[in-house]
């Protein structure tokens, strides 16, 4: 869709996002961590706006930076995701690609559709947000200060919440090289340093011994000596037996409601499958006194100010123990999307599942290519009860590496052999998880 001058008047939600949100609310006075030394590869982040269709409703309007290809709005349609779009592009700032608020901000009649919206709904709240709706005064109260945003996001803001709640697992917050080293030497084990703004496993550290603790100190000296100042996490590396997190939606009074709860199983340190929690969790939680930590939560984030998607990831431990709060992503989220595609199948006799999976592309091939296979194959989901999968971002999966982000929709025994007929699907034109002509080792 072209939003232009005659376009009738936006109705229902729009929604936009720029999905390195952590890159942008981190201050550039912090000190860093060797693995966030490197600069994201925009590309691949770039194009997960357009997972934010599994939100959509057919009035709402997606801004993406990218056009959706033909085939993709198609396959959306046809499994019941059906909204208006229009794309932005990239432009560039610098040596940096811009967010897409100031993108949308360039567009006069984006800007017409952003004053008209019944909601704004973005994927999270940046500086850029709030200077996009500067000149719409209730949208712009429509959404929490940037400034309270960035904070309840750090993992330091969380792990304080935590530790003044006197959580099992809390984290320690430190503030300087000696703090960090003092830290880590009263935890048994591998302990876990992390960047308050890491995502996705950047801005992570293991720390395993004695030198790798005193390399790590004398990085952040030389920092320091520089005129960064340090704050870190430090917390002992569990035992998982499960992840999962909770999906909050705080409102402007105060007032809050649970969405639902959904499992994860990460790859390294990055998220990679959002799945329907095991049917005797819930119960299992409300035993431990999950639903009282989740009003303490949601109560310290309304306090700070915050109101909007909170999703509060959790741990249950292999010895039995539990993290119930290891850090809150006051955005939206994979787990929220997941939620969302779930609500929509339930009735179907269906679950959903959604994956992320880097994957090498050879030139040429796109999500049109993959798509077509997968109909081929009788896996594309076409809505109902008949189980499928549903790619989400085409403008991610792009040569020479991208990433796939897949929905599955299935009974629950069903989906690793539906992924694994996916991959292999998409192998077949030219999409895999080993370059091609390299075997798999």
């Amino acid at each position: 869709m072209t939003v232009g001058t005659g376009a009738p008047r936006p109705r229902g939600t729009v929604r936009f996002g720029t999905f390195d949100a952590e890159r942008l609310w981190r201050p550039a006075s912090l000190t860093r961590l060797p693995s966030l030394a490197g600069a994201e590869a925009h590309a691949v982040v770039a194009g997960l706006d357009e997972t934010l269709a599994a939100a959509c409703r057919p009035d709402d309007l997606l801004v993406t930076r990218g056009t959706l290809a033909p085939a993709q709005i198609d396959a959306l349609g046809a499994a019941g995701l059906t909204f208006r779009s229009v794309a932005v592009g990239s432009p560039a700032t610098g040596d940096t690609v811009s967010t897409v608020e100031e993108a949308i901000a360039e567009d006069p009649a984006l800007g017409r559709a952003l004053a008209t919206a019944a909601d704004i709904r973005p994927y999270a709240v940046l500086p850029a947000t709030t200077e996009l709706l500067r000149h719409h005064p209730d949208q712009t109260a429509a959404l929490p200060h940037p400034t309270v945003v960035q904070q309840v996001n750090g993992k330091a803001w969380s792990s304080e919440r935590a530790a003044a709640l006197e959580l099992p697992g809390a984290g320690t917050v430190v503030r300087s090289a000696e703090e960090l080293a003092a830290a880590v030497g009263r935890c048994e084990g591998t302990v876990l340093v992390k960047d308050p703004y890491g995502v996705a496993g950047r801005g992570t550290a293991e720390v395993a011994g004695p030198g790798a603790l005193r390399r790590l100190v004398r990085r952040l000296r030389a920092q320091e000596d520089e005129g960064l100042r340090t704050e870190l996490v430090v917390q002992r590396r569990y035992e998982r037996a499960l992840d999962f997190s909770a999906h909050l939606e705080i409102r402007r009074d105060g007032t809050w409601s649970l969405r639902g709860l959904q499992g994860m199983t990460n790859g390294g340190y990055r998220h990679a499958v959002s799945h329907p929690v095991p049917p005797d969790l819930p119960a299992a939680l409300d035993r431990r006194g999950y639903p009282a930590v989740l009003e303490q939560v949601a109560h310290a984030l309304a306090a700070a100010g915050y109101f909007g998607p909170a999703g509060i990831d959790s741990m249950l431990l292999a010895d039995g123990g539990w993290v119930p709060v290891l850090e809150i992503n006051a955005r939206m989220s994979m787990g929220l999307l997941t939620l969302e595609l779930d609500e929509r199948v339930r009735a179907h006799g269906l679950r959903a599942y959604l994956w992320q999976q880097d994957m090498f592309v050879e030139h040429g091939i796109d999500v049109t290519a993959l798509l077509s296979a997968l109909r081929a194959a009788g896996l594309l989901y076409g809505g109902g009860a008949r189980p499928g999968v549903l790619p989400l971002s085409g403008g991610s999966l792009r040569a020479p590496r991208g990433r796939l982000v897949c929905a599955a929709f299935c009974a629950p025994d069903d989906f690793p052999a539906l992924r694994a007929r996916t991959e292999h699907c998409a192998a077949t034109v030219g999409i895999s998880t080993t370059r091609v002509g390299v075997p798999a080792g």
